[in-house]
């Protein structure tokens, strides 16, 4: 028993100093920035956060050789930690790098115009930018505001319709067979109504009047006297312009139609009266004033032609179609 005894407070003994020697295994390592805490279960590294196992002193001799290659580990690890850390701090000398700011330049011109014509007065803002940048020059340009305004000729021409009146004076050249005329300087009137079509050209209606005065030739039994001619004249009618962009208009009026013409009178004591239609046309020059935009006035000359012959119209005819001369005062107005 005694033995028993002996033996049981030998191996209690034992353990005793097994713990202590255990507890005196505990120790820390200080290398630069890199630190090793010996305990019981291996080593801490703390820095590189890396744990590993070292042999502790009463192992046993086959535990003692598996740490060995743990050891070289934590060793090449420390030694890569150490690298980064000299490669960190070359890195933190060189500074930040340098920013690269690019700088440009805007440059920005405003230039006032004002053009003015026959059409108007425009005013208008152009702008030109030049935008300067690593790349280069760069350019634009428009318009940033605009304001026109109409001259007379471009209101009176925007207006599409026109009517006029004309009164003047005809001549008519027509002979009877002993070469004198049948009438007298007289009367001559018109009345068109027109749409412009475009700045050039306007169509539409015209009628004249003409009204040559009383003529007498010889006394007696010899006498001839034409009391009146007449002219009645229908037409389509065309106006042409040659400066619609002017307050002073040069024209041409045209026209075709039909005419009736009458005359009366006392040949040798005899009185006739007689009439004819016949197809006409005439054409002319005029100039004009745009007085406003809306009103008109000007001269305005016509030769018109009537195919009718004066023998329908008296014994002592020549066999000539009738021919007129007109020059005559225009008014009119455009709406």
């Amino acid at each position: 028993m005694k033995k028993i005894h002996i033996t049981a407070l030998a191996i209690v003994f034992l353990l005793m100093v097994s713990l202590v020697f255990a507890q005196s295994g505990e120790k820390t390592y200080v290398s630069g920035d890199i630190s090793a805490m010996d305990v019981p279960g291996g080593v801490i590294v703390q820095g590189e956060q890396v744990a590993v196992t070292v042999p502790m002193q009463g192992a046993s001799a086959r535990s003692a050789k598996k740490p060995a290659a743990h050891r070289v580990q934590v060793n090449q690890q420390a030694a890569g930690a150490k690298a980064t850390h000299v490669q960190n701090a070359a890195s933190l000398k060189k500074g930040e790098p340098k920013l690269t700011v690019q700088t440009g330049s805007t440059e920005t011109d405003v230039y006032d115009v004002r053009v003015k014509n026959k059409r108007g007065t425009t005013n208008y803002g152009v702008v030109e930018q030049t935008v300067t940048n690593p790349k280069g020059k760069q350019q634009t340009e428009g318009i940033v505001y605009e304001s026109y305004s109409p001259s007379k000729s471009a209101r009176t021409n925007d207006k599409k319709m026109e009517v006029s009146l004309a009164a003047g004076q005809v001549v008519s050249y027509n002979k009877d067979t002993f070469s004198d005329r049948y009438s007298s300087n007289g009367l001559a009137a018109s009345v068109s109504m027109l749409y412009h079509m475009n700045n050039y050209l306007a169509v539409g209606l015209d009628y004249m009047m003409f009204h040559p005065a009383e003529k007498s030739h010889n006394t007696g039994i010899d006498e001839r006297h034409y009391h009146a001619m007449y002219a009645h004249d229908i037409s389509l009618a065309g106006k042409l312009t040659f400066n619609p962009w002017s307050n002073f208009r040069i024209y041409s009026p045209m026209g075709v139609g039909m005419m009736n013409a009458r005359m009366k009178s006392t040949v040798f004591g005899v009185d006739e009266s007689n009439d004819k239609w016949g197809a006409a046309f005439y054409i002319g020059a005029g100039m004009q004033y745009d007085v406003t935009d809306w009103m008109f006035a000007g001269l305005e000359y016509r030769y018109a032609y009537g195919f009718i012959s004066d023998k329908n119209l008296t014994s002592t005819h020549k066999d000539r179609d009738l021919q007129f001369h007109t020059l005559m005062l225009r008014l009119g107005m455009r709406f």
